[in-house]
């Protein structure tokens, strides 16, 4: 194999590694497998200091004192900003003073700074045990690291720093991500609500800012992605929380006993109307009405709700009197209500009135990287349920590689309904397939799909280019969301020139700012 060829079998393998931990450890075991060494350690530039970040061979069993003369030759690599070979470390003048040198013995070292541009973003340390190699009877030739070892490292130090870069940003970003998500869950209520999904946690961010807002809230999405727990959250981050939260599922009900739930009635009113009854609107008075399925209303109904909406007035069905009542409306459909406007089927002012502030919620298929964590959630759920002793039941392997690969047509709450039917059927703390329903066993795991995949070397090249520029727009994203947007800013955190990161975000355009953040979806 070529030097380009490893190089490039290098690349390919570093670009599924997004964590810095990852790539450090997927860069050093390559490096010391390419070059023989029997020892190294890795460092990498963390928040403008140096850390060794993993290390293996003899070099993990060494004191700190037995690493001395590591720290100083990782130093000068840095300031010189070029790759050291030492053929002999002991006899080399400049490092064979130090009592640890001496101790370690006479050794072939190979340090070299992983950079980009002109900054240093990590060093590989290599070493060879001389004594080691002699022992063996091995020719001097082969004692220390060949010619072609130092050419390899030398090309690849340029392109491991990129991937260093890269993956210390996303890392850093990430653990910025972590602690504001953990201010933001430890300062509100969110009970219900498993995620840690990017577009989820902009959504519950949202919640947060117009919790206590008076406004109506249109909340859509498929059904089953949990458009009610957002709506309890909204109610119980407000200044209502000590009122009633009040819904009302519209499908369930015919028009005219939906106009009876929602307004009352007086004894009378109609044939069955034996005695008075209040309505769900001045149940709430005070507090909050969910409507579930609001397009299923009526157009009756709706002129009703509509005068409720702008004069926060009922009238009681038979009553001739009209009621103030306080009372936040928080709506949610999956239907398409523009296209029931066209059809002459929702009112349009209606619409408006409801949608003062909007909230879409994903489709579980589009952030299936939460599936793991509802997995987890449902099963205790189950386990408090059944209230079973012992250990919490766990799918295999290849179930949950099912579950991830399954779209879930309906949502979490499928996922949800999966789950019990797996518990209630299992003997045994594991999960496997045949818990499944057989529309989510029969989805094929990835790698059982690219068994049927010929992975020509033109395929490769497509696939390693796919997942480059995924991973740069996901950093991108990232890197942008942190930033509110602004270049310069990100330029400046992110290290990267700006004229170039321009370049960056011409060739992964991001989706136009809607009037809303984008939501993410409930359990």
């Amino acid at each position: 194999m070529g030097l380009v060829d490893e190089l490039y079998q290098l690349a390919k393998s570093l670009l599924i590694e997004t964590e810095a931990t990852n790539t450090a450890e997927a860069l050093l075991l390559r490096l010391l497998a390419r070059t023989r060494a029997e020892a190294g350690f890795l460092v990498v530039r963390e928040e403008g200091e140096y850390r060794r970040k993993f290390e293996v061979g003899d070099a993990s069993g060494r004191s700190d004192e037995e690493r001395r003369f590591s720290r100083s030759l990782v130093r000068e690599a840095i300031t010189r900003r070029e790759i050291l070979y030492l053929p002999d470390l002991l006899a080399d003048s400049r490092w064979s003073g130090g009592e640890s040198v001496r101790g370690l013995g006479p050794a072939a070292v190979l340090v070299a700074p992983l950079q980009q541009g002109d900054e240093v973003f990590g060093v590989v340390y290599l070493e060879n045990r001389l004594e080691n190699r002699l022992e063996n009877r091995l020719s001097t030739e082969t004692t220390g690291f060949s010619e072609e070892d130092r050419a390899f490292v030398a090309e690849f130090a340029e392109i491991a720093g990129a991937f260093l870069l890269r993956a210390s940003e996303a890392e850093a970003l990430e653990r910025r991500a972590q602690g504001l998500e953990r201010d933001l869950f430890a300062k509100h209520r969110f009970e219900g609500i498993v995620t840690r999904h990017p577009k989820m946690i902009d959504l519950l961010r949202l919640v947060a800012q117009v919790a206590d807002a008076p406004a109506s809230v249109l909340v859509r999405g498929e059904t089953g992605t949990g458009k009610e727990l957002i709506a309890q959250a909204l109610h119980v981050n407000s200044s209502r929380r000590a009122r009633p939260f009040v819904t009302v599922h519209c499908a369930a009900l015919p028009g005219t006993l939906l106009e009876s739930e929602l307004f009352g009635h007086v004894a009378g009113a109609f044939t069955d109307a034996r005695k008075d009854r209040v309505g769900r609107l001045a149940s709430a008075h005070g507090g909050t009405l969910f409507l579930d399925e609001v397009g299923e209303i009526p157009l009756a109904a709706q002129a009703k709700l509509l005068r409720f909406l702008q004069f926060g007035e009922i009238q009681r069905l038979g009553s001739d009197r009209v009621e103030k009542v306080d009372v936040r409306v928080i709506a949610a459909t999956h239907r398409d209500l523009k296209k029931m406007i066209a059809d002459g089927q929702f009112r349009e002012d209606l619409y408006f009135r409801l949608k003062v502030l909007e909230v879409e919620i994903p489709p579980l298929r589009e952030r299936a990287s939460d599936i793991p964590l509802l997995v987890d959630w449902f099963l205790r759920q189950q386990q408090r349920k059944s209230r079973r002793a012992g250990e919490t039941p766990r799918f295999s392997a290849r179930a949950l590689a099912a579950l991830r690969g399954y779209s879930f047509p309906g949502n979490v709450r499928e996922l949800a309904h999966a789950i019990e039917r797996a518990s209630l059927l299992a003997r045994g703390p594991e999960l496997d397939l045949d818990l499944l329903p057989p529309e989510i066993a029969r989805t094929p795991t990835s790698e059982e799909a690219l068994e049927f995949t010929e992975l020509t070397a033109e395929a490769l090249r497509r696939l390693r280019d796919e997942a480059a520029d995924r991973i740069e727009g996901r950093f991108l994203d990232a890197l942008m969301d942190a930033c509110e947007g602004n270049v310069s800013r990100a330029a400046r955190e992110s290290g990267i020139h700006r004229s170039y990161l321009q370049k960056l975000l011409a060739r992964h355009p991001r989706h136009p700012a809607a009037p809303t953040p984008p939501g993410g979806s409930t359990s």
